[in-house]
């Protein structure tokens, strides 16, 4: 045997043998007779054995044919466990889901998210980490990342699933005893600023935009911390101007607590759903995107618009 026999010369064979029939055979295979032939002749030129025992009006099975005949049907039966084992890992919700996010924005929005999931999918399990360091997804054995802007590796398949901006503000008593901006290069000498390196995400540059002109700005930064609730509390405490999306600090906005400042210019930072191709087709990760997408369709704030 030079190599291993393909598995449609093996499919034809077995179909031969049941029929007794090439005619019929070819039929059921929706072929052509000389189609199943040659399929024979290769399977038998591959093993090096006679496989059929052909007359004018009918054929047999050799000795070696009801080997091959036996193996083959049991091999053709895995294939189709196989298959249907793989078609129930794609269609059966259940199971479990390793998810990863920021400590924030898990907090606020995947919690909440996860116990309505839990509801209409009770079978599925979830094991949720909350980490403000970047995270390998591939080496640390996780189905999904929800990605706060940043750039995401070429290697991940990234889907968009809600917009989000992030905006400048500061606390009231802050802006009292230095003044608003007026353009954000002030904030690289004249303002202090907090900065946030979530997910090991360099902190050291804000590029803002306002309709079509973008700018890069490099943060007057006293204070620098890896959590942004931490750096939200620095920021109502008045120490200095924060570059945070605008889920985080609504509340704050609405209340007074908090003031938005250079109106016009924000920071893009929209939400992303981040995986590897080996789990592309789970179907408990194409439910989970798809309810979180919808949960973040109503529940992410959209105030988004430029003042």
């Amino acid at each position: 045997m030079n190599k291993l026999p393909a598995l449609e010369d093996i499919k034809v064979f077995i179909t031969v043998a049941r029929l007794m029939s090439f005619s019929r055979a070819a039929e059921l295979l929706l072929v052509s007779p000389a189609y199943v032939s040659k399929r024979i002749k290769l399977l038998e030129e591959n093993l090096g054995q006679t496989l059929l025992l052909r007359s004018a009006r009918t054929i047999s099975l050799t000795h070696e044919g009801r080997i091959v005949l036996k193996s083959g049907e049991q091999l053709l039966l895995e294939l189709d466990n196989m298959h249907n084992a793989l078609k129930a890992c794609r269609e059966e919700i259940r199971g479990e889901l390793r998810v990863s996010c920021s400590t924030g924005f898990g907090s606020a929005y995947l919690n909440p998210f996860i116990l309505a999931l839990r509801a209409n999918y009770p079978q599925l399990g979830i094991d949720l980490t909350l980490t403000d360091r970047s995270v390998d997804i591939i080496s640390e054995n996780i189905d999904l990342d929800i990605y706060i802007g940043g750039t995401i590796p070429d290697h991940y398949i990234a889907k968009r699933i809600a917009k989000n901006r992030r905006i400048l503000c500061a606390a009231p008593v802050y802006l009292a005893q230095n003044g608003y901006p007026t353009h954000p290069q002030e904030l690289e000498k004249k303002h202090f600023c907090i900065t946030i390196k979530e997910r090991n995400q360099a902190p050291a540059q804000w590029k803002l935009q306002h309709q079509t002109e973008s700018m890069m700005i490099a943060p007057n930064s006293k204070l620098m911390v890896n959590n942004g609730d931490v750096a939200k509390q620095w920021c109502l405490g008045g120490e200095g101007i924060l570059l945070r999306s605008l889920w985080s600090v609504l509340p704050e906005l609405e209340t007074g607590k908090l003031t938005r400042v250079l109106t016009k210019w924000h920071q893009p930072a929209d939400v992303y759903a981040v995986y590897s191709r080996t789990t592309r087709n789970n179907a408990n990760l194409r439910v989970f995107i798809e309810n979180l997408e919808q949960y973040l369709s109503k529940h992410l704030p959209h105030q988004f618009q430029d003042e």
